[in-house]
């Protein structure tokens, strides 16, 4: 067990991508990687088994937005093996690890332990099933929103029978909820059909669980149809209840049968329930090949939230595992390996864009990529390379401008990955986990901040303002500001969204409002500009007389521009005052005339000539 207590600092690193930190051995105790979580604020951690006194327990690694904190053992007391790690992350470092703790014959324990906001350490382990049968494929998913809460989805399996075909066996699928204290079952099976067996579960084709802002969320998992060929169902979780079931993967295709199974799904849900699946349907009917697929669902209070919109078909051939990654509007992101490639298809609830392809083609492997999305375009994925007998993992971070930075790194000792994962603040930035050859090793991709506005006056304003401007979305530290004006810094390391300017920085015109956004890696993100138009000079007047006995009153304003409304001249000869500009006197009289003018901003003059 670790028991340092020094943090393992990851150094800035302006292209996004921080260097490897190790965060467990190199150690023959290490038996595998278990996950990887990342909230909204860019706080998360791994999860990963190794060997204690010859018994198998649950590591875990806290990244606190600075650093990563070592790893601590989080099945404490536990005396007997544990299995199946998964973790979730919510705010403020929040993390909430479940397991299954061995306890008899086919009567294992579902368990987890969470670290609150603010902790350093885990607390003990609680219950969550007092019983899941003996855990040979138990697979619990967890997922964890910014507030906490969070659900576990698992599988409650019975020993295949002759009763059953073979590969299939009697199971449950079940479902708990944890409102940051407590954790609460739904107290009844949520397969479609419980007396139907399952297929026994496999990776990849395990029932997946999402949550969204405000605690609903999604259930996703294999199960066969009234004809017993295996499809992909979902069902919508809110809070304590579980929505109909949903039938993902479809019974036709092109109007023909489809007598043929959905095996390998993903899942992911943002904003109020905006969802998609992509799953590997295999051929049969009107399908030959293998096929990528990839279906959606809107938000909860959208139009034609009950269902999931027809499937469409992405790739073929043979591909890999997918991941799928979806934001709040509907934009979407589809990764999987195809041969020694590893792709990624973007596009939309409406139409898919060509595939492109992630790795720099020098590995022998498809690479099985994740990918996350974020609402303003920016995305990150991570996928396996192997050359030879050497391996590692690709990373590629894109900004919401397009522009991708891509590296292939390594644990120190080098050798195989033999398992990752990528999770997601939903913003651009990630986690990424792996186990090398009796390593585990993480890295953090920090995204730059999102794209904003600044807020200037729409028209003239003749005060010196205070300009404001939005927060960007930045998962990772503090933001700080830069403003500058037609290029000239005025204010810089700002941790504030408005500033008041000063009267010796503007001159009267329209000048270029710009705020430049910076993370705490350094990354910089620039406004998009405002005009900011600024006149505190009144209108100047002037009087002309001409030979004819006309007289004429010329008003200028070199910025806003006089406002014709707000204009009166009395020419001193018992006329009625008017905003008219030209007078003729008679038997060539001379006057004082009084004009009272307002320019476009509100500055006024009055003036006697």
């Amino acid at each position: 067990m670790l028991s340092a207590v020094l943090c393992l600092p990851v150094a800035p690193a302006h292209a996004g991508i921080s260097p490897v930190t190790p965060i467990d051995g190199p150690s023959a105790d290490l038996v595998d990687f278990g996950g990887a979580a990342m909230a909204p604020d860019g706080t998360g951690g791994v999860v990963y088994r190794k060997k204690v006194d010859g018994r198998t327990h649950i590591f875990a690694a806290q990244f606190d937005g600075k650093a990563w904190r070592p790893a601590q053992r989080v099945d404490t007391g536990q005396s007997f093996d544990s299995s199946w790690p998964a973790i979730g992350a919510g705010n403020g470092g929040r993390l909430v690890v479940a397991w299954v703790q061995e306890f008899g014959p086919s009567s294992d324990r579902l368990y987890s332990a969470g670290i609150d906001p603010g902790a350093r350490r885990f607390q003990a382990p609680v219950p969550v099933d007092t019983n899941v049968g003996e855990a040979t494929g138990t697979w619990p998913s967890v997922a964890m929103n910014a507030s906490g809460s969070a659900y576990v989805s698992y599988l409650v399996m019975k020993p295949p029978s002759a009763a059953e075909p073979a590969g299939y066996a009697r199971g449950e699928l079940r479902v708990a909820r944890y409102d940051a204290t407590y954790w609460s079952g739904f107290g009844f099976p949520l397969n479609r059909n419980a007396q139907v067996p399952l297929r026994l579960p496999a990776a990849g084709a395990t029932p997946k669980v999402t949550i969204d802002a405000q605690g609903n969320g999604i259930l996703a998992w294999q199960e066969p149809d009234d004809s017993f060929v295996d499809r992909v169902w979902a069902r919508r979780l809110f809070s304590g209840q579980a929505g109909i079931a949903l039938q993902v993967s479809p019974s036709t295709w092109d109007n023909a049968p489809l007598p043929a199974p959905a095996d390998r799904f993903a899942l992911d849900t943002a904003g109020f329930g905006q969802g998609a699946i992509a799953y590997r349907q295999q051929p049969g009917g009107p399908l030959t090949v293998p096929r990528t697929m990839l279906a959606m669902i809107p938000e909860t209070s959208a139009p034609g939230a009950n269902v999931f919109a027809a499937p469409r078909a992405l790739a073929g051939d043979a591909p890999g595992p997918p991941s799928v990654a979806v934001d709040r509007v509907g934009n979407v992101a589809t990764a999987f390996g195809l041969a020694q490639r590893s792709l990624l298809i973007g596009g939309d609830d409406r139409a898919l864009r060509a595939a492109e392809r992630l790795d720099d083609g020098r590995t022998a492997i498809p690479g099985d990529p994740q990918v996350d999305l974020a609402a303003s375009g920016a995305s990150v994925a991570a996928w396996v390379v192997r050359r030879g007998a050497t391996g590692g993992i690709g990373v590629t971070e894109r900004r919401a401008d397009g522009v991708p930075v891509t590296q292939t790194v390594s644990a120190a000792a080098g050798g195989l990955v033999s398992g990752f994962a990528l999770a997601g603040s939903g913003l651009g930035d990630g986690i990424v986990g792996w186990a090398q050859n009796g390593q585990v090793s993480a890295l953090v991709v920090d995204a730059p901040p999102d794209g904003f506005s600044v807020e200037a006056p729409v028209d003239y304003v003749r005060t010196v303002p205070t300009i404001r401007w939005d927060v960007p979305q930045s998962a990772i530290g503090k933001t700080t500001y830069t403003v500058t004006l037609d290029d000239d810094t005025l204010a810089e390391n700002l941790t504030t969204t408005k500033l008041k300017l000063r009267k010796r920085d503007l001159d009267d015109g329209v000048h270029v409002l710009q705020v430049v956004a910076t993370d705490a890696g350094g990354q910089e993100t620039t406004s998009a500009p405002a005009e900011l138009r600024f006149d505190a000079s009144p209108p100047k007047a002037r009087v002309k007389r001409y030979r004819n006995g006309l007289t004429e009153v010329l008003l200028t304003d070199g910025a806003s521009g006089v406002d014709k409304t707000a204009t009166s001249i009395n020419w001193g000869d018992g006329t009625k005052p008017s905003s008219k500009r030209t007078h003729r006197y008679r038997n060539g009289a001379r006057p004082t005339i009084t004009i009272t003018a307002r320019d476009k901003a509100g500055n006024r003059t009055k003036v006697r000539k």
